[in-house]
Order: C-alpha cells, then sequence, then structure tokens
C-alpha cells in the first residue's frame, strides 16, 4: 500500500502528487516514449493550482522537464541545457511557423519548449525572457475546441498545456497521444466531483 504524505495540511498521493481525494492514478498508462524532449518553463503562479496540465505531463512523458521561474536568471540552467540542443517554441508569435503533421524530420528538433501559466502570464514568461526570441517557433494552423472544461479562458482556441503538447507529439511524431488525453479527462471528472450541482453543470454544458 502507498504511504501517504501530508504537503500543506493535505494528503498527498506519493505517486502522482496529487491530493488522495483527487488521485489519477488509476488514470495513469505506460509513459510514452516521445523522441522529441519537452521543456516546459512553468510560472510559478501555476505551482499551486490544483487543476495544473503540467504535472500531468510529467506522470506520462518519457522525456520531459519542467522548470518553474520567471525570468532569464530563473531559467539560466535550462539556457546552457539547450546550447547543445535543437530546440524549438511552441508559441504563436508573429513569427511562428504552421505545424504540418509528420515534420519530425524536416523540422529536425530534439527539444521542445513549452510555456505553462494562463495566457497572460504565458506572454510575461515570453516577453520576460528574450533568449526565448532566438528560438525558431511553431504554432497550429487550427484550433480545435478544449477539453479542459474546468478552467476558463477568454480565448475561444485555448489549449491546456497537456493539449498543446499533445497535439504537437501527434502532429510531429505521430504518437498516439490517447494516454494524455485519458489522463487530463480523468483529472478534470476527479475535480468536478468536488463541485457545487449548479457548478459541475455549468462546466459540463460548455
Amino acid at each position: 500500500m502507498n504511504k501517504i504524505t501530508s504537503v500543506m495540511k493535505r494528503p498527498v498521493c506519493p505517486s502522482c502528487d496529487f491530493p488522495v481525494t483527487t488521485c489519477v492514478c488509476s488514470y495513469l498508462s505506460q509513459p510514452l516514449n516521445n523522441h522529441i524532449e519537452v521543456v516546459i518553463l512553468q510560472h510559478p503562479s501555476e505551482t499551486k493550482v490544483a487543476k495544473n496540465t503540467a504535472k500531468l505531463l510529467t506522470l506520462q512523458l518519457q522525456h520531459i522537464q519542467l522548470v518553474v521561474g520567471e525570468t532569464a536568471a530563473d531559467f539560466s540552467a535550462v539556457q546552457s541545457y539547450l546550447a547543445n540542443r535543437k530546440a524549438a517554441l511552441l508559441y504563436p508569435n508573429k513569427h511562428a511557423q504552421t505545424l504540418a503533421a509528420g515534420a519530425a524530420e524536416k523540422l529536425e528538433l530534439d527539444t521542445i519548449i513549452i510555456l505553462d501559466g494562463t495566457w497572460k502570464k504565458a506572454t510575461r514568461l515570453y516577453q520576460s525572457n528574450h533568449w526565448l526570441h532566438d528560438l525558431p517557433s511553431f504554432s497550429f494552423a487550427t484550433h480545435d475546441q478544449s477539453l479542459y472544461t474546468i478552467r476558463k479562458s477568454k480565448h475561444e482556441f485555448s489549449l491546456s498545456t497537456l493539449e498543446a503538447c499533445a497535439r504537437f507529439l501527434e502532429l510531429v511524431e505521430g504518437c498516439d497521444v490517447t494516454s494524455l488525453l485519458t489522463l487530463q479527462q480523468g483529472m478534470v471528472e476527479q475535480q468536478m466531483k468536488f463541485m457545487t450541482p449548479d457548478v459541475r453543470s455549468r462546466y459540463q454544458n460548455k
């Protein structure tokens, strides 16, 4: 039996690091063996968000790093690491190229950087880290509706960090990302268990 530890007075599952009441272990499957490493730059405000999908990615991907910070100084180790990597940024800036299916060999990438935070915080991360501006950047040609219904966004085309990562791996590597989306849906269901009926109904109808 897994030992339950306590963080911030809440019992936390030592396997998935989610609160015991919303543990997602039952939704985990064999880790996805992604060849392009995923490096997530996470805004500090996201670390305390219970509905954070970046944490889910660390549970389900074999090659992933999650680094918390805001400034270039915070990401100095990441910059040194990337100096010997063929990296790009997944971010819809004005220079971003549109991703096409099966582009892995053409792109010759071994690392993709994803910014984790609300649109406002992700934009702040990008603007505060000019070293990111020197990297090739990519965005999606079309935007599917997000299934991450328990967190609001002003943008209809918004995707969760997990969904953006899944779509990238699906398009570029041809990965089967079912396990990633299943894990996110499992977390959504766990979180909705503790919502009042009126709030749950509002999210279910989104």
